[in-house]
């Protein structure tokens, strides 16, 4: 039924100007969660923000706002007939907040949670049981760091639940997935990199007394990192830990399992091979301990693989024209400290586009649509390094956060381009790249992205 509704909001809209809209059937980062779950509150960082007025897509009866195309977040929810669901916003600007419904109703809210930022509450088993789609804009344009949070409550109007006896309690100091790490988004695409993590590995409560999992060594009641994972599908995650004194790992996944090693990566280092979608779409919280208590840094190591053989995916046929972004490429979204490891991203270079002659004071020729559409946050004490390894003779373009356009030849060398950005204003929100070629032959590309500190 959404995919129906889908269809007929893109043609019922404003031409190509619908394109560029809100448009749920982009869809955001996936999590899934129940009911049951969200009954703790869950929070997810977000860039505030967009280019799409709201009056311009034909929603302009809800409210005024700027949003992106894609939502921001695509939740899968289940088991939500005995709640209500508050989806509200924390953020330093004035934000607004755009949902569509599992029932494919559109909502909006401007400021219900006070200090100029937007809250929901949506208590009907129709709107929740389902896919439900969350944009975080701005109501005058710009963008701003901020928070969306999640959290059900028992709906007065559904039949009361059966109570359920309490388990005896557990030591306070117990490890606790209820408690949050630091925060850190993460793809399956992503992790492919891989991805390390200073840590003190420390405890003041011994496993042996906690009894929610087999296990040995002592761990801190929080997480030292709660990982908000996506696109994990087709990966298995390896975690492990290098140290200087005898550390043990401890993880609890997204399908709320405890998972438990001491020497795996061998003596004295843990180490973990997860896989499976439910375990790790969704968040993943780790604990770093130490096995005799004394705490020592360490380093926190995790990579993907792919689980099986990759399948060849259908690329998307190019889209003639200029390049514009009133199109999207391929999402991603990155903080300033992950791209502080340098990340590398495959592509096919060229287009059919003389861009020449589409008054963006750029050369060579791309396609309309940019390969890859960054979402960048917390960019502000960061410079960003953007450049191409390529075989043949190829060409960047870049539209910053701010909506302008950068364009660069051969500065990496070789014929190759390469860009250094900086400035919060031009980096945190969307950044589109199109990798181009001069003579307008096309080949396969990689796109590196790297910050380093301004």
């Amino acid at each position: 039924m959404k995919l129906f509704l889908a269809s007929i909001f893109v043609f019922l809209s404003m031409g190509v100007a619908a394109m560029a809209c809100p448009n749920y059937q982009l869809g955001g980062n996936a999590f899934s969660y129940t009911g049951e779950q969200l009954y703790t509150p869950t929070t997810f960082g977000v860039q505030a923000g967009g280019n799409n007025s709201l009056t311009n897509c034909g929603l302009g009866s809800l409210g005024s706002g700027n949003f992106r195309s894609a939502p921001d977040y695509s939740f899968d929810l289940t088991g939500m007939d005995q709640y209500l669901l508050a989806i509200d916003v924390d953020s330093q600007c004035d934000a607004a907040l755009l949902v569509n419904t599992a029932n494919a109703q559109w909502l909006f809210d401007d400021d219900s949670n006070g200090n100029l930022d937007p809250r929901i509450e949506l208590n009907n088993a129709a709107q929740l049981n389902g896919r439900v789609d969350i944009w975080v804009g701005t109501f005058s344009g710009g963008a701003c760091s901020g928070t969306v949070t999640l959290e059900t409550f028992f709906n007065q109007q559904a039949p009361a639940p059966a109570p359920v006896p309490a388990p005896a309690p557990l030591p306070a100091n117990c490890p606790n997935w209820n408690m949050q790490g630091a925060q850190i988004q993460l793809t399956g695409d992503q992790l492919y990199a891989p991805q390390r993590y200073g840590v003190q590995a420390q405890g003041s409560m011994s496993a042996s007394s906690c009894g929610e999992f087999q296990g040995t060594g002592y761990f801190s009641a929080a997480p030292q990192y709660s990982f908000y994972l996506s696109g994990m599908d087709a990966y298995r995650l390896a975690i492990d830990v290098v140290a200087d004194c005898d550390t043990t790992l401890l993880v609890n996944t997204a399908d709320t399992q405890w998972h438990f090693d001491d020497d795996g990566a061998g003596y004295p280092n843990p180490s973990l091979d997860l896989v499976g979608a439910q375990a790790l779409n969704g968040r993943v919280d780790v604990w770093v301990g130490s096995y005799n208590g004394t705490p020592c840094n360490a380093t926190l190591n995790m990579e993907t693989f792919y689980a099986s053989a990759p399948q060849p995916q259908p690329q998307p046929q190019p889209v003639s024209g200029c390049p514009t972004f009133a199109l999207t490429g391929q999402q991603l979204n990155l903080t300033g400290q992950q791209l502080y490891s340098p990340q590398s991203y495959g592509l096919q270079a060229g287009g059919g586009a003389d861009v020449s002659g589409c008054g963006i004071n750029a050369g060579g020729y791309a396609n309309a649509a940019p390969n890859y559409s960054f979402y960048l946050s917390g960019m502000e004490d960061y410079r960003l390094a953007i450049d191409v390894d390529s075989q043949c003779d190829t060409t960047l373009i870049v539209n910053t956060a701010d909506g302008q356009w950068l364009y660069d030849d051969d500065s990496n060398g070789n014929l190759d381009p390469r860009m250094d950005i900086r400035g919060g204003n031009q980096l945190n929100g969307r950044v589109d790249v199109w990798v181009g070629t001069f003579g307008g032959s096309s080949c396969p590309a990689t796109l590196n992205m790297e910050t380093w500190l301004n």
